[in-house]
């Protein structure tokens, strides 16, 4: 479906259908930013706390809340077209088909080229490694390659902004050097040449159309692994009875799984962890907040279960994905890449980007003597409340109801067990 830009402040890759919304709360219950409300038995999601997780994307047996993402017919806009692929994308088709069979069919989906994350992911534990030695002073320093975990720290820990590693991540990186390389070769002006990404979640598409820290949009647009495994799946049987010669990068397609650049990180004088999935995550951020990981240099952070395999945007389980990445990386042969340019554009500061500021979420009240008023009130309506955290109101605790409650935005009836346990109830 095609992506319209919100009039709100911050864009987001997901949307809710209300006829298909029961108002079963099950969102509610795993957004980690408690941005889902339930009103009226309709979810609705605050744009302002919202990290595009897609937590609530796979957890709605419903399909009231949807991912979007572009038309494939989007990249006709241009004179010359490109595809940068998600490492993950390959773990996606059973063993029958190929790598290089996969990649020359989505050459022939209408590009003009097509390129891999898996390509530059040497060079890109070679940078972190410089940039971690280069920046003592900030320990640890936190893995940037997840917009969800980026957008996570701007809303919930806004103090670790300054150890986030600021240079652009594998997919953006590559589109900074196809820009320039292509507009060079080609005599092409920045405008004649589209770049798309192939994506695993929702993150990246937000990422894709309201870059964070970047200085202009990057990309064109993004297409969900989903769609493009689909319309691959209609003509792969014409390209693997003609295949051509396509560049692979085996090794590189392991930046997928969770676990793998933390290790290729590590050195005898870097010591780096790895975590997955949001709420391991938020644990993890909890305790660098309290500097009680300061021992570690660098930390990966992805919001997915297993890394980017775990997008909701890919139709294999995870750790099937896994599995057969793992057998590929294992065929240790692949195309060669050259740096150079890389390296010189790296040297020139291309890939830096600015310090990112913290996205505010409801305040309580600009006026601090109101602010502690309501805090107060919220206080009151929390000893009143059961304390079961049940989410059958609406909102996603019992705080979360009384701060709802304070705002305007609930009231304590919404409280089905207080109801429930009211004498004039008719209930047992």
């Amino acid at each position: 479906m095609p992506m319209n830009k919100s009039d709100s402040k911050y864009f987001h890759a997901i949307q809710i259908l209300e006829e298909n919304c029961t108002g079963c709360t099950a969102c509610v219950r795993v957004c980690p930013t408690e941005a889902i409300r339930v009103r009226a038995r309709k979810a609705s999601i605050d744009p302002n706390r919202c990290v595009d997780c897609g937590n609530c994307v796979s957890v709605c047996e419903f399909h009231a809340i949807i991912p979007s993402s572009d038309p494939l017919e989007s990249i006709n806009r241009f004179k010359y077209k490109i595809a940068i692929i998600s490492s993950s994308f390959f773990g996606q088709f059973s063993e029958d088909i190929s790598y290089a069979n996969a990649k020359q069919a989505v050459l022939q989906l209408g590009f003009d080229e097509v390129s891999e994350e898996a390509m530059v992911t040497d060079f890109m534990i070679k940078i972190i490694r410089q940039y971690i030695r280069e920046n003592r002073d900030k320990r640890p320093i936190l893995g940037s390659n997840c917009p969800a975990v980026v957008r996570l720290i701007q809303v919930k820990f806004p103090s670790l902004l300054p150890n986030l590693f600021h240079q652009e991540a594998p997919m953006s990186i590559l589109t900074r050097y196809f820009r320039e390389k292509i507009s060079r070769e080609r005599n092409l002006e920045d405008h004649e040449i589209g770049i798309f990404l192939i994506i695993p979640c929702v993150a990246h598409v937000t990422a894709v159309h309201q870059p964070e820290g970047a200085y202009k949009h990057l990309q064109d647009g993004a297409f969900s692994s989903g769609m493009i495994y689909g319309k691959v799946r209609e003509i792969i049987k014409s390209v693997q009875n003609n295949p051509i010669p396509m560049d692979t990068y085996p090794l590189g397609l392991a930046w997928a799984l969770s676990g793998v650049q933390a290790d290729l990180v590590d050195t005898d004088d870097i010591r780096a962890l790895s975590v997955n999935g949001v709420d391991n995550v938020m644990d993890i951020l909890s305790r660098v907040e309290d500097h009680y990981l300061d021992q570690y240099d660098y930390i990966v952070l992805r919001s997915c279960t297993n890394g980017c395999v775990g997008g909701c945007l890919n139709v294999e389980n995870p750790f099937v994905a896994m599995s057969r990445i793992k057998k590929m990386t294992k065929v240790n042969k692949g195309s060669k890449v050259e740096l150079h340019e890389l390296e010189e554009l790296h040297a020139e500061g291309e890939f830096s980007v600015p310090p990112l500021a913290p996205r505010p979420i409801m305040e309580l009240d600009t006026d601090i003597k109101k602010a502690i008023k309501k805090m107060k009130k919220i206080n009151e309506f929390l000893t009143m409340l059961p304390g079961l955290n049940c989410s059958a109101c609406g909102s996603p605790s019992c705080y979360a109801l009384a701060e709802d409650i304070v705002m305007g935005q609930a009231t304590i009836d919404d409280c089905i067990i207080l109801r429930r346990r009211s004498p004039d109830s008719d209930q047992d």
